[in-house]
């Protein structure tokens, strides 16, 4: 009685404390007669203590509840309160909130997920089925990755037979030329070369990471510059023919 009364003067009121104080004085009865008897002796202990008897009520019934060690220390005693006497209170109180937005029907649905997920041999089949998909997943871009390193390579193939051609006939004696053939073989080799990176790269131990992306920062910097020189965003303006007539009408025409 003491303790309550002390609780009854505190501003603001502790209602977990109250709570606990009302069940440990008055325990919750089992049966109809039980139960009349507890709020009986409710009525008497808000009258010693002078805490409200709706308060007390309200904290006992919500202590008996949720007892210490299944009570959430971030939400409230009102909303522990308001969920104090339903059933499945743990999913009501945690999913709060969660349906805002949602239709009537996205809820059904989504709370038939729940009950499905809740059963753990759907569970373990969910994720073996996406573990699946996953690999099938990865297996198909194997598979156009190996088709683009096959066609890279083939024209890698292909480069090199025409810089043999090439080199062998007469007209090429410009060594610019021919070093621009061996660098579009070199070029060849690099894409092949790079997609075969590509396959392996998730399998390039940590410590190649940095230096392989500098190395690839530097190619496509180097490219970008090429690719300038050789397609320039802007084009000089071509000449054109002018045609002038003079003023005496004669028909004579100036180019």
């Amino acid at each position: 009685m003491v303790e309550g009364k002390s609780l009854a003067e505190a501003n603001p009121l502790d209602r977990w404390a109250i709570g606990d104080l009302a069940v440990e004085a008055v325990p919750p009865g089992k049966g109809r007669a039980e139960r009349s008897a507890v709020q009986e002796r409710l009525r008497e202990f808000s009258a010693a203590t002078g805490i409200s008897l709706a308060v007390l009520k309200d904290c006992h019934r919500t202590s008996e509840s949720w007892p210490l060690g299944k009570r959430f220390a971030d939400i409230s005693h009102a909303k522990h309160s308001r969920y104090a006497a339903r059933t499945g209170r743990v999913s009501l109180i945690l999913n709060e909130g969660m349906e805002d937005g949602l239709s009537v029907r996205q809820q059904e649905r989504v709370q038939r997920a729940e009950e499905l997920l809740a059963d753990e041999e759907v569970r373990s089949a969910l994720i073996e089925r996406s573990k699946s998909r996953s690999r099938r997943i990865r297996a198909a871009a194997r598979v156009i990755e190996d088709e683009e390193l096959t066609k890279a390579r083939i024209n890698q193939k292909i480069q090199e037979r025409d810089a043999q051609a090439q080199r062998a006939a007469a007209e090429i004696i410009s060594k610019a030329a021919e070093r621009a053939i061996k660098g579009n073989v070199a070029l060849a080799r690099m894409v092949a070369e790079l997609l075969e990176l590509k396959c392996i790269i998730h399998d390039v131990p940590e410590q190649y990471h940095d230096r392989t992306a500098e190395y690839l920062s530097q190619i496509s910097r180097a490219a970008h510059q090429v690719l300038d020189i050789l397609r320039p965003g802007e084009q000089s303006p071509q000449p054109r023919t002018i045609i002038v007539l003079n003023d005496d009408q004669s028909g004579t025409e100036h180019w």
